[in-house]
């Protein structure tokens, strides 16, 4: 999202802490993004106007409380799905999915001659079995959310 709005802005956008760790690793790998401020490190008052970034789990926290009055919106695969905006109670939702889809990861790992893969999500086996098959050295690795499909 922060490298897509370079297009329409060059404002600061406030970040959540958890967002703005991967924010700063995208950055050292070379994505240019528009520029980005702590939202708690600001003494910044009043951020009417301003955008934050937060995951979902920030909704409804005091860490959101200290914006005031707000209108939030959800960024996801599934603001596709008529109603979910409505049911997950977010004011605006972007159709945005962060899922690569089978001709994307295929192309991605055999364009990038990976001489091992390692997959942590979604059918882990099934797309090992076809990369192996395509002579990459592929497997599942075993993770906290392994059973998560």
């Amino acid at each position: 999202m922060l490298a897509e709005l370079r297009a329409f802005t060059d404002e600061p956008v406030y970040l959540h802490g958890a967002v703005g760790s991967l924010t700063d690793i995208y950055r050292r790998a070379g994505v240019e993004m528009v520029p980005t401020l702590a939202a708690t490190s600001e003494k910044k008052t009043d951020f009417r106007g301003a955008l934050i970034i937060a995951p979902p789990s920030a909704a409804g926290t005091p860490w959101m409380r200290r914006f005031g009055e707000h209108s939030s919106g959800f960024c996801s695969g599934w603001m596709r799905v008529r109603g979910d905006r409505r049911r997950r109670g977010y004011d605006r939702g972007f159709v945005i999915s962060d899922h690569a889809d089978w001709p994307g990861l295929l192309d991605t790992c055999l364009k990038t001659r990976a001489r091992r893969v390692l997959l942590t999500h979604g059918h882990s086996d099934a797309l090992a079995r076809y990369l192996n098959e395509r002579g990459v050295t592929a497997g599942a690795l075993e993770t906290a959310f392994g059973a998560e499909e």
